[in-house]
């Protein structure tokens, strides 16, 4: 790295946080709102950031600012940057006060129940002033995020993805998503449950164009039917509790979540492909500030006891 060359370029943080703003916006005007600047301001620090990186950053078009190539790559840099910053300001701020700090944590329906909560637990009662921000939301928009430096780590699905391709994946555990019911529901009284039992049943489905309801989807095409045509799309664990418990839907639930549901039953019925690696998404580059570092451990601790519990649950089965 040449630091001297970098002593003399004209791009400047406060370059790169209007980039951000004028793509997040789309609009000159409503980034200089959201900055407190002008907007000649505004448009005269946007050119002084194009000269800098030698290209036009965005293009306007009758949708608003949409970025170019160049300002496309800016901003894929600009994200990091920032986000760097941001943990570099909070790692001096728990340096400065141990006991103190704010973790940032994004989780998808996978770990949202029981290996995310145990392990807040454990972190807050080893450091009972440290900050826990959840976050749920589609796991698209939690890797940008992360990305962005908005959150710290993810909890979720492992997967061989394009979108976790700059990841770093941390496995914790392994578990199926099985078919849960309220006890009441009929499909328990048959004397040996099939898909094509289920497919007349109401179903909570994933959310569509996610791995899960893919696969949920190719197992009734393997066995010759149509998905489920009375169905309810929901990616939230509150909302797919209360449809399976009191609206009698059949859903998909993780192993481990349905074990410790007093209210639902496992169907005994396995389907192909709906194994899931459980664990830790972390930024490929940008260290953890030690509060984040410490949820990370508990994490991994909790993964292990529910990976054995599970474990023995099933030679249990056997």
């Amino acid at each position: 790295m040449d630091l001297r060359a970098l002593l003399t370029t004209h791009l400047k943080l406060r370059h790169l946080v209007i980039v951000l703003a004028v793509a997040e916006h789309g609009s000159l005007v409503r980034a200089a709102e959201e900055l407190y600047l002008t907007q000649p301001a505004l448009s005269r620090a946007l050119r002084e950031a194009e000269h800098a990186v030698g290209a036009s950053l965005f293009d306007r078009t009758a949708r608003g600012m949409v970025p170019t190539p160049a300002g496309a790559a800016c901003l894929e840099h600009a994200k990091a940057i920032v986000g760097h910053l941001g943990t570099l300001r909070r790692r001096v701020d728990e340096l400065n006060d141990p006991d103190a700090g704010l973790v940032q944590v994004g989780a998808h329906v996978t770990g949202a129940n029981l290996l995310l909560p145990r392990a807040v637990a454990r972190l807050m009662a080893e450091k009972p002033r440290v900050e826990v921000r959840l976050r749920e939301a589609p796991p698209e928009t939690l890797i940008q995020e992360l990305g962005s430096g908005d959150l710290d780590l993810l909890v979720g699905r492992v997967t061989d993805h394009p979108s976790t391709a700059r990841l770093r994946l941390v496995p914790l555990y392994r578990e199926e998503f099985r078919i849960v019911a309220a006890p009441s529901h009929p499909a328990h009284a048959l004397p040996q449950v099939t898909l094509a039992d289920l497919a007349a049943h109401r179903w909570v489905v994933p959310l569509a164009n996610t791995p899960l309801r893919d696969e949920l989807e190719l197992n009734f095409r393997n066995a010759g039917l149509a998905p489920p045509a009375q169905q309810v799309e929901s990616g939230a664990p509150a909302t797919l509790r209360t449809l399976v418990v009191e609206g009698g839907f059949l859903a998909l639930m993780p192993e481990s979540m349905a074990t410790v549901e007093a209210k639902v039953e496992i169907l005994d019925l396995h389907l192909e492909g709906l194994a899931q690696q459980v664990g830790l998404l972390l930024p490929p580059d940008r260290p953890l500030t030690p509060s984040a570092a410490l949820l990370a451990e508990k994490l991994r601790e909790v993964g292990d006891e529910i990976g054995r519990d599970l474990a023995l649950g099933r030679d249990t089965d056997a």
